[in-house]
C-alpha cells in the first residue's frame, strides 16, 4: 500500500493530466461531432481544436502546472500555450488528411486516433516550453 501511495504522488501530475486530458477529449469529440455536421473535416478538426485547446489551458494552467502567473502575464502564456500546441495541430492536421483523403478511414476515428497519438508530445511542449519552472530571480515580482 505505501509503494502505491508513493507512486500516486510521484505521477500525481501525470494521473491529473490525464484525467483532464480525457476531458479534453471530449470537448474536442463533442465540438468536432457538431461542427462535422456542417462543414469539411478540416475546418472542424480545426475549430474542435481552438476550443479543446482552450479547455486544455484553462484546466492544466490551474490543476497540472499550477501556473501562478496573472494578471498582464497571462496573454504571453496563453499565447506560448496556443504556440505550443500549434505545433501538434499541424501534426494532427496531417494525420487527419492521411487517415481521411488517402485511406478513406472515417473521420470521427481518425480524430479519435489523433488525439491518442498527441497526448504525450502536448503534455511535454505544455510542460517544458510553456510552464517550465521559473528560475527565482531578483528581478522577479
Amino acid at each position: 500500500m505505501v509503494m502505491v501511495k508513493e507512486l500516486l504522488k510521484k505521477y500525481n501530475k501525470i494521473i491529473i493530466y490525464l484525467i483532464l486530458g480525457f476531458g479534453t477529449f471530449l470537448v474536442n469529440m463533442f465540438s468536432y461531432g457538431f461542427f462535422s455536421s456542417f462543414t469539411n473535416y478540416s475546418i472542424s478538426y480545426t475549430l474542435a481544436w481552438a476550443v479543446a485547446v482552450l479547455f486544455a489551458y484553462v484546466t492544466n494552467r490551474k490543476w497540472v502546472f499550477e501556473s501562478k502567473v496573472s494578471g498582464w502575464k497571462l496573454i504571453p502564456e496563453i499565447v506560448e500555450y496556443y504556440l505550443s500546441r500549434g505545433v501538434t495541430f499541424w501534426l494532427g492536421l496531417v494525420l487527419m488528411w492521411i487517415g481521411v483523403q488517402l485511406l478513406s478511414f472515417d473521420d470521427f476515428y481518425v480524430n479519435i486516433s489523433r488525439n491518442a497519438i498527441l497526448l504525450i508530445p502536448n503534455y511535454y511542449l505544455a510542460k517544458i516550453y510553456v510552464f517550465k519552472e521559473k528560475k527565482n530571480n531578483s528581478k522577479e515580482e
